[in-house]
């Protein structure tokens, strides 16, 4: 899936404006909601989250080096907006807990956690439609 951004601040949407976002956001809602009732549950969530990391971890070592993170931007993206800023790196630095500039499968499943608890505002252990904004910014590492 390249409409996701993975960097850690890009992890908050696309590039694009926000009338292409909503259209592609909803299509990942619809993509990940295998059983089509309208809501992504536990499971749901994080096979695409889970998928997401097998396909950007080009090496298959387990973890998400900076490099990685930057080849999964769109190949028409400009250059320059390829490189991290330093809020993408200030940030991707507070998910990698163990400080080793790169985000293992925990540190990734551990942001999953707090983008499903943030996104379920009623509680009831599924994210419907009209709770994610965007599933994109959930997909990836959170804001």
């Amino acid at each position: 899936m390249k409409i996701l951004l993975l960097l850690p601040a890009a992890l908050t949407v696309f590039a694009a404006g926000s009338a292409l976002a909503q259209q592609r956001s909803g299509a990942m809602f619809a993509e990940a909601d295998v059983n089509n009732d309208g809501r992504l549950s536990r499971l749901e969530f994080d096979a695409v989250r889970e998928s997401l990391f097998a396909r950007v971890d080009a090496n298959d070592d387990d973890r998400l080096t900076l490099q990685e993170l930057r080849n999964l931007r769109s190949d028409d993206a400009p250059r320059a907006r390829r490189r991290p800023s330093r809020d993408q790196i200030s940030k991707l630095r507070a998910i990698d807990r163990n400080n080793n500039r790169a985000l293992d499968i925990g540190e990734f499943r551990a942001v999953g956690d707090q983008r499903f608890a943030a996104l379920d505002r009623n509680r009831d252990g599924f994210i419907a439609r009209d709770e994610m904004a965007d599933l994109a910014e959930a997909a990836g590492l959170g804001r």
